[in-house]
């Protein structure tokens, strides 16, 4: 009998099962924070950033591995060192965990700055919107408009100085203004 297909949903319970059991602080970023944040995004990944060392790397590829995703310590070692996402396949659907290790400041900062979200039954570290909004705000057309849906959902509840501040540093503070400025329309 063939195995059954996972859900999005149930990856992305399998990728934070094996976070989680690999010890690894670690957010999720993408359409995943998009979606947490009030705006419906469709996707065929699971985005995380994950703070390891090289040496983690045969822990964390052997907790991808139980879970039957396929991934080995030599990519999470390569991605590491050059600074790029490891793609790990989900042997059980289409789906696919990009994973891309916390090397540069801004990823560190989205570790730091995560935000306990309830999702789909589970309990999940999410990028916080401010994060989402200024990232999503140098990207494309549809990353814009993803920005815009989250600034306008959830106006009143978001740290608008640490987010310009963080605009700020990414040198994206004109850009987030605009948004801003369409948001308040």
């Amino acid at each position: 009998m063939p195995a059954k297909r996972r859900s999005f949903a149930a990856v992305v319970r399998a990728a934070e099962g094996s976070l989680r059991a690999a010890r690894m602080g670690h957010v999720f970023v993408g359409g995943l924070a998009v979606a947490a944040f009030g705006v419906p995004r469709t996707t065929t990944d699971v985005d995380v950033i994950v703070g390891y060392r090289e040496q983690d790397a045969p822990r964390l590829a052997e907790s991808f591995r139980h879970r039957s995703f396929q991934v080995s310590a030599e990519d999470l070692r390569d991605a590491r060192a050059e600074g790029a996402h490891c793609t790990i396949h989900d042997t059980l659907s289409a789906f696919r965990v990009d994973l891309a290790p916390a090397t540069r400041p801004r990823a560190k900062d989205a570790i730091r700055h995560s935000v306990r979200v309830r999702w789909r039954g589970s309990t999940l570290p999410i990028a916080d919107p401010e994060h989402t909004i200024v990232k999503l705000a140098y990207g494309s057309d549809q990353d814009i408009e993803d920005a815009l849906g989250i600034l306008v959902r959830q106006r009143g509840r978001l740290k608008v100085r640490r987010m310009r501040e963080f605009g700020g540093r990414q040198g994206v503070l004109k850009a987030l203004r605009e948004l801003e400025r369409r948001a308040a329309e």
